[in-house]
């Protein structure tokens, strides 16, 4: 989702292509002008809280600041969030499709989904009842442990899907297993200029008519989520993240990001998904301008040290490196840092990272990886 982004060879088995954009409120905060400041910054805290699936603390964080105080889109999602999350049951399926066996599974996912981001400590046995239920929808017997029997099954729920017309994705994007499910998308090519004057050709799938965009969006209300991934093939990008396609958030947040994966992945198929987060965000930075404002917003609101949350984390370090680089005090905020400077220092970054990179034992990230769905 700029999120777990996968690319070109693809992670380990069951992971999904890395996620780029974490978009935020239709690739900006959600944030309304005129919520006052603890509802502010309840919002900003419940939807860091969503992107570690954790609903309990995002509940905390909207209940603690004073109701009167949201406005807006605020509001709205402060309303959603308590309507949908502090209930005993799982709501009824958001957005089921048409198509009878779409929308069974969309709501076995949802359901899983629901209790998922509750229950973190109940999570192993709830990914076991999601394959269980998932493999009963295509009549087939619960699937053996590990991987590769639960990629064999929701390769054959895919297959269904695709027959009705639909473009699924399934997968693993840390910590809950995934669905995405879009009715269209049409193909676009481009060359992308990344940090250094590498030139990266591209093909772009710009997806619509979506019917499911992940765990994040549902989670979140709709407030969150993946605006694109890569793939082998090309990038995909989600089309209501980036209305025209001609804005910074397309430009840099989609395209920077989602080129810079597709090339180290061609390189480097087994960088870990945190640190292809980590490069593709300092891509961002060094190329961001009118959009620089709202992207430090994304990254200081969404932060972590579990290196198993490879947004968050990398955020916290991209953060922390540039902030270093710069020579600044370890609590600055690089949103009053000079602009340039900090395009600058973060290309800097990035080609030492790469040099690194390129400094370990041969084969360390090179060798092939396992495709991935």
């Amino acid at each position: 989702m700029r999120n777990r982004s996968p690319l070109l060879s693809l992670l380990p088995a069951a992971a999904l292509p890395v996620m780029i954009g974490w978009m935020i409120g239709a690739t900006a905060a959600p944030l309304s002008p005129g919520s006052g400041p603890q509802a502010a910054d309840a919002v900003s805290r419940a939807l860091g809280a969503v992107l570690r699936a954790d609903a309990p603390e995002a509940l905390g964080a909207l209940k603690a600041a004073p109701a009167e105080q949201f406005d807006g889109k605020d509001a709205a999602f402060r309303q959603c969030m308590l309507e949908r999350h502090e209930r005993k049951t799982p709501p009824p399926t958001v957005g089921a499709p048409k198509d009878e066996f779409a929308a069974k599974v969309l709501d076995i996912y949802q359901r899983y989904w629901w209790h998922a981001v509750r229950e973190p400590q109940q999570r192993a046995q709830l990914d076991r009842q999601l394959k269980n239920e998932l493999a009963a929808a295509v009549g087939e017997p619960p699937p053996a442990d590990g991987e590769d029997a639960f990629e064999a099954l929701y390769a054959k729920i895919d297959a269904r899907l695709r027959q009705s017309g639909l473009h699924p994705l399934q997968g693993r994007t840390p910590p809950l297993y995934d669905l995405f499910l879009w009715g269209g998308q049409e193909v676009r090519d481009y060359t992308v200029e990344l940090p250094g004057g590498v030139q990266q050709p591209v093909k772009v799938f710009v997806m619509d008519a979506w019917i499911s965009r992940g765990w994040s969006h549902y989670s979140a209300c709709g407030a969150t989520g993946a605006a694109g991934w890569v793939k082998p093939e090309g990038l995909y990008a989600v089309r209501e993240a980036y209305g025209d396609l001609q804005g910074e958030d397309f430009k840099v947040s989609f395209l920077g990001h989602e080129a810079q994966h597709f090339a180290d992945l061609k390189r480097w198929p087994k960088l870990p998904p945190w640190r292809l987060e980590y490069r593709a965000k300092l891509v961002e930075l060094a190329k961001a301008d009118s959009s620089r404002g709202k992207l430090l917003d994304r990254f200081y609101r969404s932060q972590d040290d579990n290196i198993d949350h490879p947004h968050p984390y990398a955020n916290k370090k991209v953060l922390a490196d540039t902030v270093a680089a710069l020579g600044l005090k370890p609590d600055a905020d690089l949103r009053t840092a000079d602009p340039a400077a900090v395009r600058r220092v973060a290309a800097q970054i990035l080609g030492a990272d790469t040099r690194k990179i390129e400094g370990e034992p041969a084969g360390t990230y090179a060798e092939d990886a396992k495709t991935k769905p």
